[in-house]
């Protein structure tokens, strides 16, 4: 018997559990191997009530780093990023190192992209991550 297909909110809500479940999975090395705490998880609602982006949120502060999983939904917004801070300096949008991104277009409702991108940061950025480097400029972002 084939499934019914899912409507654009089952969709939705589908993608995003997906998300954070997925991120989490993938992105536990920042936990386990360096000592981040987290993911504290925030998301943006419309007044509608619709969420727009679910962030996961890891800290290290003795090292001054903070790595945020951020998805958007919204039509207008771009996707899935890996994004880096140093708290110290600035948490502003326009200072953070912007490390992987991966556009809504090209995810699927699995977020099968999460693997991948999760290797791929492991293994470029460690110095970065361990609080050893800051290249804020010199790196350009990964595309999934």
């Amino acid at each position: 018997m084939q499934e019914k297909p899912l409507n654009p909110r089952q969709r939705h809500h589908l993608r995003r559990k997906n998300f954070i479940e997925g991120a989490t999975r993938h992105f536990r090395f920042l936990r386990d191997i360096h000592g981040y705490t987290g993911p504290e998880h925030t998301f943006s609602q419309q007044e509608n009530g619709s969420i727009t982006s679910d962030a996961l949120k890891y800290t290290h502060p003795s090292i001054d780093r903070l790595i945020v999983l951020y998805n958007a939904y919204h039509p207008a917004d771009y996707g899935f990023e890996v994004q880096l801070y140093r708290p110290s300096l600035s948490i502003r949008s326009a200072d953070r190192m912007l490390l992987y991104w991966v556009l809504k277009e090209d995810q699927d409702v699995a977020q099968t992209y999460l693997e991948k991108a999760a290797r791929t940061v492991r293994q470029r950025f460690i110095p970065i991550i361990a609080g050893h480097e800051w290249n804020h400029r010199t790196n350009p972002p990964l595309s999934g």
